[in-house]
């Protein structure tokens, strides 16, 4: 997730691409940029980490700038955004990922690229389209060829400014005869409150103090809305918290996890099957991805293990040069995985989030989540990008990327559904957990993972004691434990039979059961509805997280910040 800014109007287009750059930093920090119209050309100014190291020198009236959350590409200078054609006419920034950009890049000609990045085949192919036809004849021609998901903003150095978006946010704001385009309203917010959020495959054109907006190759007209939030709202997209927004993000993080290059995905698939046995470690939420990881795997037939990585360190020297360790980090500056891989001879696929971090520089091949900064210490949108890109990798061993890549897109559009559909019976039970002093969650299966997950996030916000058990284990010491009104969280996923039996068991000793799944059964007290789908597991933890949020809130905590942890653990 990055942040990009445009400006062209009647004032210095400098200033107001250097304070917009400022308000979007939490959108990405590890390099900036920015290009002016400076008559008669393009100037470009680029700079490695904060957006403070940008000097502003030029002057123009139009503008645009970047702040970058690395996805294709390393850390550096050269892989900053703007990225322009090769005669520098054309300037863009970019939000999201192109999917075909190495297909696009051989088509183009890889001499004309001086970056490894995916969006700089996007000003070389708009140049390409633009010698041969009128600008918005171009980009309609552009944004065909384009897949995977994108917000941009450019200039061309005939005058006009440019944006167009597909899955990924970008709005206008309009002040009298002056546009700003960003990836969000906190840029702006001083100067205008009036904003036009552009629909997907929208494509605009900004030129003599005139907005046209296309879709489709016809003008569409879209409705200009007051915007009423404070700078601060503005920061978190209107929610109260980091984590409400990282949750509702989901639909649009799971995504852009599919967007995988197509070549990054086979390198990695065949690396799990050149491997004699395949490892899989994390701590905390990615520790359960891992473990569900692991499964996936071994439904295609890999030989695939899970395990914590400040335990995985005790096995560590078990481990054979022709094995394979799949690290699973949001931060990849987790200590004790670190450690655990220092201690290990074989090769290392990581799945992370950050690029550049400590994981991806000392791993043999990464897959980056492309979850963007999540700022909330409880994972959310992390957890269910690495989810994404794990059973990606399981289709890709199967042979099956593009089934894959279908399956779960189908899977990110019920998201919204998930959320809404729960939404009343979630702030129930929220209400009926703040009389609770400790619950349970059990699941069979991948279920047992979801009871893992969902109850860490339980009681790292809301503080309330929270265990999970595979259903099976249940009955084997832990119903000791029930007494009556005790909350059973129950997930039934993969096993429904079976795991509600074990919900039985916990019913008929005064527990009060709680559901997730597709059918209620009179048993529970209250029920989370999801939808099938081949990939429920993702649909099934959203709810919970949610659950996490308002039971934190109604407690009084601070859902972003809870007591006694860090987003990265950096220490053993």
């Amino acid at each position: 997730m990055c942040g990009i800014i445009g400006y062209k109007g009647e004032e210095n287009a400098k200033e107001k691409i250097a304070e917009g750059l400022k308000k979007l930093e939490y959108r990405g920090y590890d390099s900036a940029g920015a290009a002016i119209l400076a008559n008669p050309s393009i100037k470009v100014e680029k700079a490695e980490g904060s957006v403070e190291n940008l000097s502003h020198n030029f002057n123009g009236k139009a503008g645009i700038g970047h702040t970058r959350w690395a996805t294709h590409g390393g850390v550096n200078k050269a892989n900053a955004h703007p990225h322009t054609d090769t005669e520098g006419k054309i300037a863009v920034a970019h939000n999201g990922i192109i999917e075909n950009h190495s297909e696009l890049r051989e088509k183009l000609g890889e001499e004309k690229f001086e970056s490894e990045t995916d969006t700089e085949v996007i000003p070389h192919l708009l140049k390409k389209k633009l010698s041969e036809k009128k600008l918005e004849k171009a980009l309609k021609e552009t944004l065909s060829e384009l897949k995977g998901s994108y917000a941009v903003t450019g200039l061309i150095e005939s005058g006009e400014m440019i944006a167009f978006r597909k899955d990924s946010p970008l709005v206008i704001g309009v002040k009298e005869n002056s546009f700003f385009v960003a990836s969000d309203v906190m840029p702006f917010l001083e100067d205008t409150n009036k904003a036009i959020f552009l629909k997907d495959e929208d494509y605009a054109v900004i030129r003599d103090g005139e907005l046209k907006i296309f879709n489709s190759g016809k003008q569409v007209n879209r409705q200009i809305e007051e915007i009423d939030w404070d700078a601060g709202q503005a920061c978190k997209n209107g929610f109260e918290h980091f984590m409400k927004k990282e949750i509702h993000e989901q639909p649009e993080t799971v995504k852009r996890a599919v967007f995988q290059d197509r070549s990054d995905i086979e390198e990695a698939s065949k690396m799990i099957k050149d491997a004699k046995k395949v490892y899989l470690t994390g701590c905390g939420t990615a520790s359960y991805a891992a473990m569900l990881g692991a499964k996936y795997l071994r439904s295609q037939g890999i030989e695939a293990y899970a395990e914590q990585s400040h335990e995985f360190e005790y096995m560590a020297s078990h481990i054979d040069k022709d094995d394979l360790v799949i690290a699973v980090s949001q931060s990849g500056e987790t200590a004790d995985l670190l450690s655990a891989l220092k201690k290990t001879d074989c090769p290392v696929l990581s799945v992370t989030n950050v690029v550049g971090s400590t994981l991806a520089r000392n791993s043999d091949k990464t897959l980056y989540i492309n979850a963007g900064p999540e700022i909330g210490v409880a994972s959310t949108k992390a957890f269910t990008a690495q989810l994404t890109v794990l059973k990606l990798l399981s289709y890709a061993v199967a042979g099956e990327i593009s089934k894959g890549r279908s399956s779960l897109l189908e899977t990110a559009e019920k998201l919204e559904e998930v959320i809404k559909t729960n939404e009343r019976e979630l702030e129930k039970i929220s209400d009926y957990l703040l009389e609770k002093d400790q619950c349970f969650f059990i699941g069979r299966n991948k279920g047992r993972e979801l009871a893992s997950e969902a109850a860490l996030k339980l009681k790292e916000l809301s503080y309330i004691h929270a265990e999970a058990f595979p259903g099976g284990e249940f009955k084997h010491g832990t119903l000791s434990l029930i007494e009556e009104g005790v909350p059973v969280f129950v997930f039934m996923l993969d096993d429904e039979t079976n795991s509600l039996s074990n919900a039985v068991e916990a019913y008929s000793r005064g527990a009060e059961l709680i559901g997730c799944g597709l059918t209620r059964q009179d048993v529970f007290k209250y029920f989370i509805q999801v939808p099938e789908d081949d990939n429920r597991e993702i649909l099934e933890i959203v709810p919970f997280q949610i659950l996490a949020y308002e039971t934190s809130l109604k407690k009084g905590n601070n859902p972003d910040k809870p007591r006694n942890l860090a987003k990265s653990v950096t220490v053993k």
